[in-house]
């Protein structure tokens, strides 16, 4: 049993970090699919605004300026434009990106940088390299994304312009948050699955473990218990076997006799029945019987003697018939049944019980009715069941390892019959245990 709680611990364990794994996976891939989204959507958008502004006219119009310069001042005061950048632009496109939501929501820089451009003239060139042109803000490298190069190696803007070279690139600063926000939910939901999934294991393994407590403080108990009820067992024999070889010696007494063959079989079977609460606390399966025919009558007037011997206060009504004459049985397991039945008559405050036996067809049933406290309907579907004992509040009122009933079913089972009930609280109950006759 222990090594099946580790291998179960283990199995577990090993379930919930699979589950964590497969989870952190898929929330991963939601991740990097969620960044690539959000960058097809930045893209798309800074696409759209360059179309909106209108960047290669801009562009035009910025060098038309500089090759103005370049007649009216000199190269020197073109270099100086061109390396100041487009301020206005860069307000243009800051204004763009602001209303734009999408922008917003990941704050996108945008850049635009001259990497090349020479200028042309009489007897002059003015060469420039990597110069920003205009930005809405500062791209400090980390996740850089390029949305394209714009190459030409013609006139642009005028005939003082050749090999113009740009490229436009964007960053999304806070694309990582803004994707959490997004996925907040599946994280929440994700984290409470796993939870509960780790709380079920530990309830179950913590279950467990209790009912093997459980179990091994039932087999401790019982363990212990009939090696105590042994001990005086074994005095009671010898001393029986004391009495009965005192009263050979002695003038017969019908009395001495009659009583002390009652304390006899009392002995042989209570001896039976612990060796038999021993062997079935750990068994599961069928009782083997050992069957043989005896006289119907003679067994249970035998069996009810006994049982007024041993509770002269209690008013036993017998109706015994004459049918069927016989009947195939184990006599010690039948019994225990019969015992068990009319010793929970007395213990749940039986003062008056009908003993009745009634021939059906192929089987007797055997039907014992008493005046007692009855049973809830809540617990007539368990009092079947292995040490299960009707409780009142948490308080049982009534002494028992809660097995007779269990072993009567069982009884009845090994024998192809079965045992049923029915009770009214306060009024009673009627057990009715049916058993092949052949």
């Amino acid at each position: 049993m222990k090594q099946k709680i580790k291998y179960l611990i283990w199995g577990c364990s090993t379930a919930i970090i699979a589950l964590t794994a497969i989870q952190t996976y898929f929330i991963y891939n939601t991740y990097i699919l969620k960044e690539k989204d959000a960058e097809t959507l930045v893209r798309a958008e800074l696409t759209r605004m360059e179309s909106e502004i209108n960047i290669d006219s801009i562009r035009n119009d910025w060098f038309t300026k500089a090759e103005i310069l370049v007649r009216t001042k000199g190269a020197e005061a073109a270099a100086t434009f061109l390396s100041r950048g487009s301020p206005a632009i860069s307000r243009q496109v800051g204004a763009y990106i602001k209303k734009n939501k999408i922008l917003e929501k990941y704050h996108t820089t945008y850049e635009v940088i001259i990497r090349k451009v020479s200028l042309h003239g009489d007897g002059y060139a003015l060469n420039l390299n990597n110069k920003r042109w205009f930005a809405n803000g500062v791209i400090n490298g980390g996740h850089q994304l390029i949305l394209h190069d714009l190459i030409t190696n013609i006139d642009a803007g005028g005939g003082l312009v050749r090999d113009f070279n740009s490229r436009s690139s964007f960053t999304i600063h806070d694309g990582s948050n803004s994707i959490l926000r997004e996925m907040f939910g599946l994280l929440i939901f994700s984290v409470v699955l796993l939870t509960v999934v780790i709380l079920l294991f530990y309830f179950s393994i913590r279950s467990l473990i209790t009912q093997k407590k459980i179990a091994d403080m039932q087999t401790d108990f019982i363990n212990n218990i009939t090696h105590e009820f042994n001990t005086p067992l074994a005095t009671m024999g010898i001393a029986l076997s004391t009495v009965r070889s005192q009263l050979l010696l002695m003038e017969e007494n019908s009395i001495s006799s009659n009583g002390l063959n009652v304390i006899d079989r009392q002995y042989h079977r209570l001896k039976k029945l612990i060796n038999q609460v021993v062997t079935h606390t750990g068994v599961t399966g069928q009782l083997v019987l050992q069957k043989v025919e005896i006289p119907l009558m003679d067994f249970l007037g035998n069996l009810l003697d006994d049982f007024q011997s041993a509770h002269s206060g209690i008013d036993l009504i017998r109706k015994l018939k004459d049918e069927p004459e016989e009947i195939l049985t184990d006599p010690f397991y039948l019994t225990t049944a019969m015992t068990n039945l009319l010793e929970n008559a007395v213990k749940y405050g039986g003062t008056q019980i009908i003993f009745d036996v009634v021939k059906q067809e192929n089987s007797c049933l055997f039907m014992i009715t008493d005046n007692g406290i009855g049973i809830a309907q809540a617990d007539i579907g368990h009092i079947f069941q292995k040490f299960y004992r009707v409780e009142k509040g948490d308080i049982h009122t009534t002494k028992g390892l809660g097995l007779g009933l269990y072993y009567t079913r069982r009884i009845a089972a090994a024998h192809g019959g079965e045992v049923t009930v029915q009770s009214i609280p306060g009024k009673g109950s009627t057990f009715t245990m049916t058993i092949p006759i052949a």
